[in-house]
């Protein structure tokens, strides 16, 4: 498994591409930025920490059903505590999946393990964190068909709209960036995202070995 839950393709949003001098230059930090809509600025910046996370997942098989049950409960560990956090934030068109992973692992007997400690989230940092967690999705669709048939694949299976869902998000982020200190607490946020998920895969790699 090479990690690729967290993959992202490369849907260009207009929202603020198509805007200029007060536009998508305003919004951005760092000269190197300027032209570039705040979605891909923030994937810029994320990109050590996004590669590091698929690094964490890499060891986890999920053709094998040992690991994919420990490769679900890592994903167990974060991911409550950081829905909950953004529920009613952000993207108003975000939804949870933590009830699919729960059934998942309940189709496992595999009992659900202890959610981590967010971080505290506002209404600004919350886009970060759904910037990850919708990504997550895009990748779920690669990982699915590691799944043994006849394994509970609830969390994993891509939803038919996920394309329109990932542009739409993407449309709705770059709209709602306001200037570069918003453009720093979301990344600070989406950082502490991917910190959470390779908590989660150190804390099972042992179950792993």
């Amino acid at each position: 498994m090479d990690g690729s839950q967290f993959n992202q393709p490369e849907f260009r949003s207009p929202a603020l591409a198509r805007e200029s001098g007060s536009g998508a230059e305003a919004v951005l930090a760092e000269p190197t930025d300027r032209g570039r809509t705040a979605r891909f600025v923030l994937r810029d910046r994320t990109h050590e920490e996004h590669e590091a996370t698929e690094v964490a997942f890499a060891p986890f098989d999920l053709g094998n059903i040992s690991d994919y049950r420990a490769f679900l409960t890592a994903h167990a560990m974060a991911l409550p505590r950081l829905e909950l956090h953004v529920t009613g934030l952000g993207w108003q068109g975000w939804l949870p999946r933590y009830p699919r992973i729960a059934d998942d692992l309940a189709a496992l007997c595999i009992p659900l393990p202890a959610p981590m400690i967010a971080f505290s989230v506002t209404p600004v940092s919350a886009w970060g964190v759904q910037y990850v967690l919708e990504g997550s999705r895009l990748g779920g669709r690669i990982l699915s068909d590691r799944v043994p048939n006849g394994l509970p694949r609830s969390y994993l299976s891509p939803d038919a709209d996920m394309g329109r869902r990932w542009q739409a998000f993407c449309a709705a982020f770059d709209d709602a960036c306001t200037g570069a200190d918003w453009l720093d607490e979301v990344t600070d946020a989406a950082i502490e995202t991917f910190r959470a998920f390779r908590r989660g895969a150190m804390a099972m790699a042992e179950d792993i070995r």
